[in-house]
């Protein structure tokens, strides 16, 4: 059998409708923008391999870095411990953040991360108010993961429809132009005291359409 016949008698893909999907590349390896397949045909990696790749294929200082690291601790649970490693991240990325931000929590996934927001800021307003606000805004047709609280605040569409009955309350809002902006501020002012959290993609709607903000 061939890797693509392997791949469909044993694997579900993401995102892909398995009965009448094209069939999958069988990729063998991947060098800077390039990946190659089993016949040794080249591909542009033109989406970062859903935009997570961003430093290339198979980079020799971060397979260095990652080999050496797993020969002295691959993981450790980071519920009262903690290691060299991450708190040197966390030293490192603070400085570039913006605002008055003090502190690095890790996640291991974007819709995990998001998870994470929404429940911290919904858990904030839980400690310090006799009345907690719950109400989100988020962009319509935004996208921000897979998860049931990562799918409530991105747009519904035929992926989210199967647990539309699930999914918990969103107000979702236009993204903001000219003609739309002072509609907008009016409608988020007016719900400011019932607002927990706004979330939103940074500098660009991107599955919705790779619509830049104004």
């Amino acid at each position: 059998m061939t890797l693509v016949e392997r791949d469909k008698a044993v694997i579900w893909h993401p995102y892909t409708q398995m009965k009448n999907a094209l069939p999958n590349i069988p990729i063998v390896r991947g060098e800077g923008a390039h990946l190659y397949d089993e016949n040794g045909k080249k591909y542009i990696d033109a989406v970062s391999s859903w935009w997570v790749n961003i430093h290339g294929h198979s980079h020799p200082y971060i397979a260095e870095k990652v080999a050496e690291q797993l020969k002295v601790l691959e993981h450790v649970i980071f519920a009262g411990f903690t290691h060299e490693p991450a708190v040197l991240l966390a030293e490192r990325l603070l400085p570039l953040l913006p605002g008055k931000q003090e502190k690095v929590f890790y996640s291991d996934n974007g819709s995990t991360a998001v998870e994470v927001a929404i429940k911290m800021c919904l858990q904030y307003w839980a400690n310090t108010s006799p009345n907690p606000r719950k109400k989100i805004i988020a962009f319509k047709d935004a996208y921000h993961g897979d998860t049931f609280g990562a799918m409530s605040v991105s747009g519904r569409s035929i992926f989210t429809d199967p647990f539309k009955s699930l999914l918990f309350d969103v107000e979702f809002i236009d993204l903001p132009n000219a003609q739309n902006i002072v509609q907008l501020k009016s409608k988020i002012n007016y719900l400011s005291n019932e607002v927990a959290c706004f979330i939103f993609e940074p500098r660009v709607l991107g599955a919705g359409g790779m619509l830049m903000y104004e």
